[in-house]
């Protein structure tokens, strides 16, 4: 777990980012709505319209109660609630990044409506049947418990409640040396397969599950994002040093590399309780 916080407390998109960035488009950083941090905050593959399917695939609506596990900057615990009228707890392990989702949140209003709390998606200090749904994005890769992670999951859903999350998943050909690159580079603890994700849900009593392959947009989408952060090199010096820019960029070309050479993919997975 350590080497996911380290990893996340020095990643260059990160609050005093989004802000940079918010002021350097012009906006008022005292007058803030919901929809200025969209371009800015949405820390995940597909941006809203990734977000909007997972909404939908859970049947998301006014008052539905939502669990944003490894929630990080908050992006999709805000939309969730602007967008749906959701209500909504994000947990993140990181707290540098739990206090940026808070501080982000109250600046646009939705504070009565999304919590963020520090929290292990493994150890969630809730009643049971807390939520009608949880949902997550790209974040399973750094839990390498996932028969926990599912259980805890499955207790904190109402009866008939969903699952809805994406994640990086192993293809054919994956690598130890892939595996290994890919722990250190990025915080990957623990890339299973779609069948593996499938054998876990359903042995932890998870019902209809259902995958779908988002491998082929994925692939584009992390080609940009490599370019990005690059593009973020004078912030992120700033910030964490030249080392830390050096790393991430080549753990960043090792992640391109191997997903273009089919041996990792993307999912996007459902389930009901």
């Amino acid at each position: 777990m350590g080497d996911v916080v380290a990893f996340y407390d020095e990643h260059p998109i990160n609050e005093p980012e989004v802000l940079s960035k918010l002021a350097e488009a012009g906006r008022d950083l005292a007058r803030l709505q919901p929809e200025d941090l969209l371009p800015f905050d949405q820390d995940h593959y597909g941006g809203t319209e990734a977000t909007d399917l997972l909404a939908q695939g859970l049947e998301l609506g006014p008052g539905s109660r939502v669990l944003d596990i490894c929630s990080g900057l908050g992006g999709t615990s805000r939309y969730l609630a602007h967008r749906y009228g959701c209500k909504v707890v994000g947990v993140d392990l990181n707290q540098t990044r739990t206090e940026g989702a808070v501080a982000l949140t109250r600046r646009v209003g939705l504070d009565s409506r999304v919590t963020h709390i520090r929290g292990n998606a493994l150890a969630l200090d809730f009643p049971a049947e807390s939520f009608d749904a949880a949902i997550s994005q790209e974040s399973f890769l750094h839990i390498a418990d996932k028969a926990d992670l599912f259980a805890c999951c499955r207790g904190l859903l109402r009866k008939g409640g969903r699952l809805g999350f994406t994640d990086w998943i192993a293809l054919p050909g994956i690598t130890d040396a892939d595996r290994r690159r890919l722990s250190e580079g990025i915080a990957a603890v623990d890339i299973v397969s779609p069948e593996s994700y499938r054998e876990y849900l359903e042995q932890c009593g998870f019902r209809h599950v259902r995958f779908e392959d988002v491998s082929p947009g994925w692939r584009v989408i992390l080609r940009d994002r490599l370019r990005m952060y690059e593009s973020l090199r004078e912030e992120t010096v700033r910030r964490f040093g030249e080392a830390r820019h050096q790393h991430y960029i080549a753990a960043y070309r090792i992640f391109v590399e191997v997903i273009e050479e089919g041996r990792l993919g993307g999912g996007r997975f459902f389930a009901e309780k």
